[in-house]
């Protein structure tokens, strides 16, 4: 796991399919931070969650802060997206 000498372990970095996601283009690469699991959106008669993060470029690239409409399928199972 990679380290970052002020907040220790970075998280892994998850991707989502453009399918699994609003408001972007092509797959979406992000370290999530946050789910916001109290305020589901119905979509596609579907629960999406606004999650927040750091964006990854495809070279590993910190792009920045990020949020992101995601299915909420795609979180059950993914770092950092416990309920809490």
């Amino acid at each position: 796991m990679k380290m970052d000498s002020n907040r220790g372990p970075l998280r892994p970095v998850t991707q989502f399919a453009e399918s699994d996601y609003c408001y972007g283009t092509g797959p979406l690469s992000i370290r999530v931070d946050r789910v916001d699991w109290t305020r589901p959106v119905i979509y596609d008669g579907e629960n999406w969650y606004e999650v927040e993060g750091v964006e990854v470029a495809a070279d590993g690239r910190e792009i920045g802060r990020r949020q992101a409409l995601v299915r909420g399928r795609r979180l059950s199972s993914q770092p950092g997206s416990r309920r809490t």
